[in-house]
């Protein structure tokens, strides 16, 4: 097949298209190319606005993108199903579409200083306070967007998250909401209850044959094997690659020293007497010097010099005492001077704030290691650098390979890699590190591979590896014997004569009153889970308690009677009063901002 496309690749009609694609890409960028051809395949119409397949496919590979990086091994695989996903990103387009059109009715616009300005501000692209190219880049890069489609995208929601912040910025909430708020929340309820166990009316529970068997051929559709599959499996690795790649003395070298550029630099510790010139000539200042500098060939100390002389507040009474400090610290004139000097020497230097007599007291060398002791550790990290960026070039080749074929053996020849095999697994997966994957769950219960029997695409494991998987066996779904099924049956049969059992018991009780109650006076919102159904009751009337028999998490019963309600202490402060305002607006505010937006996707003209 590829051999063809390389036969049929030479004539004059692929060289206008070759030519037109040079074209684009030098005027307008890929991004332009990417719309060129998917804006005439339309799948929806939002006032007059065209939405193409190519978006629709590509929000759907960005949601299955974002679904796989926030829940990883631990998405339900039919979440990625290409219909869903198709189906989900098309209908987030049209809404995205029917806001758009929304803001530019309204002259409603962005700037792209506003986009930059809010890029370079987003935590999510900084490093230590400061935007970071490489995280910006790798981030848009796991979604699926070009540099500059990410940017329209931004300036889209941008643009259509201004209505939005109007509708939220015009709520408000008044004092009786608050009220009710503060109310329901400090409410509480005293009530009875009287719990019956599943598990004890289980043990005393008998069923027979003729039940099991009549519960089994009523449920046939409850007792089915689930459809599996069974793969064949190629895994490449970047350690498929480690002893294939070079590394030069050169680029050990640039290693090493990058390597050491990082490390703590040399650092001096040095004292200084400034003499100031703002004030003073710069003859008058070279005079106080060369009076300095012979008191101290006279044996005058440098500390009482400063004390006496220096024009450096901050030092003057420290000895003239500056600390340590690296190259790059002081200016260049200082600089120049102090880290030409040798320890104990003295010397003057002139910078822009006037003349300084230097003292060096002491020298820290780093303990740089040499490149000999680096040599192994960095030829190590480059090989698998770069074996990870010959996995990354491979990719093409191994998706031409996979589609060029209806076997896995192309590809196990071409990097040495042995055809593996799966156990049998369902659509929620297998246990080892391939069949759990998602995506293999979902390319495997593809129709390309399920009924195609095609190779699936490359599927990225991690940075490291890639699969690429073919159906090995398919076994549909099928029902299970009576026999197969009778362990499993007997257990839900008897659970549920149990259950009957322990509702027909609370309706006695609740009936004739002839029960050990328990008593709970004053119970708060939330405090367990038979309070959390006290508080689902509707308030008592009259004076006579409200009765319900209610199900509990683990399968008991439980019957409540609740007896009163009250409201505690209404007293908030200030701190509560805010949560409580900040909730009722943010509610409010999401309720709508949604009605608005149904109601314009109501009015607008759509065509799928």
């Amino acid at each position: 097949m590829l051999q063809d496309i390389r036969d049929k690749s030479q004539g004059i009609v692929v060289k206008i298209i070759v030519g037109f694609i040079v074209v684009t890409f030098a005027l307008f960028g890929v991004d332009a190319l990417v719309q060129s051809f998917g804006s005439s395949d339309k799948v929806a119409e939002v006032d007059g606005v065209d939405i193409s397949r190519t978006q629709m496919l590509q929000g759907a590979e960005t949601q299955r993108r974002q679904l796989i990086s926030m829940m990883g091994g631990q998405i339900n695989p039919a979440l990625l199903e290409d219909n869903l996903l198709q189906r989900r990103a098309l209908d987030e387009l049209i809404q995205r579409a029917v806001l758009s059109n929304q803001a530019k009715e309204l002259g409603l616009g962005v700037s792209d200083a506003q986009v930059n300005a809010y890029l370079l501000q987003a935590e999510q692209f900084q490093t230590n306070g400061q935007f970071d190219e490489n995280k910006y880049l790798n981030f848009i890069r796991s979604l699926g967007f070009t540099p500059l489609a990410f940017k329209e995208r931004i300036k889209q929601d941008v643009l259509i998250q201004q209505p939005r912040n109007a509708i939220a910025g015009s709520e408000f909430v008044l004092p009786y909401q608050v009220e009710g708020v503060s109310k329901l929340q400090s409410q509480t309820r005293s009530y009875d209850y009287v719990s019956f166990s599943l598990a004890d009316e289980s043990e005393i529970t008998s069923v027979t044959d003729e039940e099991l068997k009549a519960y089994y051929d009523e449920n046939k559709d409850s007792f089915k094997t689930p459809e599996q599959v069974k793969l064949n499996y190629v895994v490449i690795s970047s350690s498929d690659f480690y002893n294939k790649v070079n590394v030069t003395d050169a680029e050990l070298q640039d290693a090493y020293q990058a390597s050491i550029s990082s490390l703590p630099k040399e650092e001096r510790s040095a004292s200084h007497i400034l003499i100031d010139t703002s004030e003073r000539s710069d003859e008058e200042a070279q005079a106080l010097i060369d009076e300095i500098q012979a008191k101290l060939k006279s044996g005058a100390s440098f500390a009482d010099m400063a004390a006496e002389y220096s024009d450096d507040i901050g030092s003057k009474n420290d000895a003239g005492n500056l600390g340590y400090v690296e190259q790059g610290t002081m200016g260049d004139e200082f600089d120049n001077v102090l880290f030409s000097m040798k320890k104990g020497d003295v010397e003057q230097a002139k910078t822009q704030y006037g003349y300084h007599l230097i003292k060096l007291d002491d020298i820290t060398k780093p303990d740089v290691p040499s490149f000999a002791s680096k040599k192994a550790e960095l030829e190590e990290s480059l090989r698998q650098d770069k074996a990870r960026d010959a996995l990354l070039t491979a990719h093409e080749d191994i998706t031409d390979l996979a589609y060029a074929s209806d076997k896995l053996d192309a590809i196990s020849k071409e990097y040495g890699v042995d055809i593996l095999q799966s156990a049998y697994f369902g659509r929620e997966g297998g246990t080892d590190k391939i069949t759990s994957n998602p995506a293999v769950i979902a390319a495997a219960y593809d129709v390309t591979v399920l009924e195609d029997g095609q190779n699936s695409s490359l599927i990225e494991l991690n940075d490291d590896q890639v699969v690429v998987v073919h159906l090995n066996d398919h076994k549909p779904e099928s029902f299970q014997t009576y026999d197969e099924t009778k362990e499993q049956v007997a257990s839900i049969v008897v659970q549920k004569k149990a259950l009957e059992s322990l509702k027909a018991k609370a309706e006695k009780v609740k009936e004739s009153n002839s029960a050990s109650w328990t008593s709970v006076e004053a119970a708060k919102r939330g405090q367990d889970e038979i309070t959390s159904l006290a508080f689902a009751l509707p308030h008592p009337e009259a004076n006579a308690p409200v009765e319900s028999i209610e199900n509990l998490s683990n399968g008991d019963l439980v019957l409540i009677r609740l007896n009163e309600v009250s409201v505690g202490d209404l007293t908030l402060s200030d701190d509560q009063k805010l949560a409580y305002e900040r909730y009722l607006n943010q509610t409010q505010a999401s309720l709508n901002t949604q009605a608005q937006q149904n109601l314009l996707k109501n009015n607008a003209e759509i065509e799928r």
